[in-house]
């Protein structure tokens, strides 16, 4: 049983204070990849523990099963509670995931669709297709297969240096697997929708996957020209965070980032 203990021990201390280290100041704004890898692996460390301490128990129970005192029960109450709430868990993965799924099944064949149709040009840059279509709307985003999509008038609207530092970013989304990382989190809050903090993760994580493609992209193209690219960007499709993510590479101080100080990316102590 002290495993069992020192599991759940871990796995609340990692729960409680990975929010208040993790958020507190602003240094995750300025190394996002070095933040981002630490939510995943407080949330790896936490719900790893939790398992590892339902199996422990179990394992206690079928091994001890014939030995008197108070360690194999209390393992076995543990173990019973431990797969009624995984149970519970599983079964809200179930109810909330399936419209997730849907809604990127229908995304990915709407995507299909537009390239199938809209296409004028193609481009390999670094081993990605670059999809230039035409459509009004101002498409610059990476697909499930790896694809990079351009609307042309995005490409019409700025240089070419800042449509190259668009690509870029886009780029780092599919190399760094940001869709994965963004179902991870969109799972999370479906396991627990009702908890303020797992939908607080979920929108944290997509903030940080953001600023890491913006950096990928500052190293090929520059700060600079990743800065410009964002404004215009901001200029065609507006949109508060694109002026933030701009003034954070122009190393403008901006006052008005999310703070988080609640943030728990695993089902909470209480």
């Amino acid at each position: 049983m002290t495993v069992v203990l020192a599991l759940v021990v871990l796995a609340t201390v990692v729960t409680l204070l990975a929010p208040v280290v993790l958020s507190r100041g602003v240094w995750w704004v300025h190394r996002p990849r070095l933040a981002l890898r630490s939510w995943l692996a407080a949330l790896t460390v936490a719900a790893g523990s939790l398992l590892s301490s339902v199996v422990t128990a179990a394992v206690i129970v079928v091994t001890h099963a014939h030995v008197d005192g108070v360690g194999a029960p209390v393992a076995g109450l543990f173990a019973w509670c431990g797969l009624g709430v995984a149970g519970g868990v599983g079964a809200l993965l179930a109810a909330n995931a399936e419209p997730i799924s849907a809604a990127k099944q229908r995304s990915d064949v709407a995507v299909t669709i537009l390239v199938a149709r809209a296409t004028v040009r193609t481009e390999r840059i670094g081993g990605q297709e670059v999809a230039y279509v035409a459509t009004a709307e101002p498409i610059a985003c990476s697909t499930a297969d790896g694809r990079v999509l351009i609307a042309t008038g995005v490409e019409a609207a700025m240089p070419r240096a800042c449509v190259r530092a668009v690509i870029e970013h886009e780029r780092a989304h599919v190399l760094g697997r940001h869709d994965l990382i963004r179902r991870v989190a969109a799972l999370n809050a479906a396991a627990f929708p009702r908890l303020r903090t797992a939908r607080e993760f979920r929108r944290t994580v997509a903030l940080l996957i953001e600023l890491v493609a913006d950096d990928a992209a500052a190293r090929v193209c520059g700060p600079a020209t990743v800065c410009n690219a964002l404004a215009l960007m901001d200029r065609i499709d507006p949109d508060p965070g694109l002026h933030l993510r701009a003034a954070r590479l122009a190393g403008v101080r901006v006052a008005t980032w999310p703070h988080r100080r609640r943030l728990v990316p695993v089902l909470p102590s209480r």
